[in-house]
């Protein structure tokens, strides 16, 4: 905590250079209290830790719910500074009382509100999506930024995260998605785009570093990139992989369902597993739901049979009700949701020349060709990498 008021209602912000003898003269001969429950606070002060405030009984407020660690401290100061730097209005630990709100940085830019988070450690979920849910109500706009601690690199081109570190996404388009991430102890910005799921916790992604005089505010909230369907060799080594050994990867909920039909996990057809516009909505494996579709209302018909997306999506729905398929919680996509997934699947198997839209009905689809169930994993394969550059070239025509 680097706010505090005094009982005549001076205010002592410890971003600002204080003398450390003015600042302890306050301190020792003045209450000094929380802005947020006016309840008594305590100077903490070292020769190597950052001077900061803390409650002496913090049972009464409401804003205070987390330990600040000396890397938080380090990094929201580093980031008021920052933001300074370039001209930009912004007040450290602002209280709004209207939703007891109180966020790390308060910006106030072009005529808009920010809300700037810098969140390092886990605290509840429920706690986070209420603060994003507060901050959209009164028209500001959060904007959560990752401790460089929380990055978790799973090889160079992919990341782990959590179901609570996707809820501090950021979309400045209600489309694309990224992540900000910065380190007080590098300096760095990092920015991930392009997020797209290979597993419940695994990511292919992009990541740009950025040194913060590299980066202004406007472009880190700003920061997007084009998301073209991924044609590289990571996406079909990861499929690979899953195929070999999707007996470790799959519940045996999902096996019974695939084998009761004839169809081994590892010879589904390649149609299944593929990238597809907010995929991340679900977080289930795209192997899975994918061939699901195909296995329940692709490969049963006949070609020039008709299916539509709302049998397909209210099916969907049941399974999701049933626990079969999870879905995930992305408060930044308010106008989205994961049905847009399940139809831009379908729209993809049409690219690949499996359906064609069924002119004469609404969001119906007539099957125009046979899926081809593979006879080995080699050949699953070589057949993952055909499919792969078809809707690549198909997508970035």
């Amino acid at each position: 905590m680097l706010l505090a008021i005094t009982e005549t209602g001076r205010t002592i912000s410890l971003v600002k250079k204080w003398d450390k003898q003015e600042l302890l003269n306050i301190t020792e001969n003045e209450r000094i209290l929380c802005p947020s429950c006016k309840e008594s606070v305590q100077l903490k002060k070292g020769n190597k830790r950052i001077w900061h405030f803390a409650h002496v009984s913090k049972k009464n407020c409401e804003i205070q719910l987390e330990n600040e660690s000396e890397y938080h401290l380090k990094g929201k100061i580093q980031l008021y500074d920052w933001l300074r730097n370039q001209g930009i209005h912004v007040e450290v630990e602002k209280y709004l009382p209207k939703i007891k709100q109180r966020p790390d940085l308060f910006v106030t830019w072009e005529d808009h509100q920010y809300a700037l988070e810098f969140q390092c450690s886990n605290i509840e979920s429920t706690v986070l999506l209420k603060r994003t849910t507060a901050y959209l109500h009164e028209n500001i706009t959060p904007i959560w930024i990752l401790g460089g601690n929380r990055f978790k690199r799973g090889s160079e081109n992919s990341l782990k995260l959590t179901a609570f570190d996707l809820l501090m996404t950021n979309s400045s388009d209600n489309k694309t998605l990224t992540l900000i991430y910065y380190c007080p102890a590098t300096r760095q910005f990092s920015i991930v785009s392009s997020l797209t799921p290979y597993s419940p916790i695994n990511f292919l992604a992009s990541v740009d570093f950025f040194l913060p005089n590299r980066i202004s505010f406007p472009e880190l909230i700003n920061a997007r990139r084009v998301h073209k369907m991924p044609c590289n060799p990571n996406w079909l080594s990861l499929k690979r992989r899953w195929r070999t050994n999707s007996y470790l990867f799959a519940a045996d909920s999902f096996k019974r369902i695939f084998y009761e039909n004839g169809l081994p996990l590892s010879l589904v057809p390649s149609e299944a597993g593929i990238p597809v516009e907010l995929m991340i909505w679900i977080r289930t494996e795209p192997v899975i739901w994918q061939g699901w579709i195909l296995l329940e209302f692709i490969i049963p018909l006949k070609v020039g049979g008709s299916t539509s997306f709302q049998e397909i999506f209210q099916s969907f729905k049941v399974k999701v009700k049933q626990g079969f398929f999870v879905i995930r919680q992305l408060p930044s996509l308010s106008d989205s949701h994961y049905s847009f997934a399940i139809m831009d699947y379908l729209q993809q198997l049409e690219k690949l020349g499996i359906i064609e839209k069924d002119l004469g009905k609404r969001s119906s689809f007539r099957k125009i060709a046979e899926l081809i169930i593979p006879k080995n994993v080699e050949e699953a394969c070589e057949l993952d990498r055909k499919v792969l550059m078809k809707l690549y070239k198909k997508n970035n025509m």
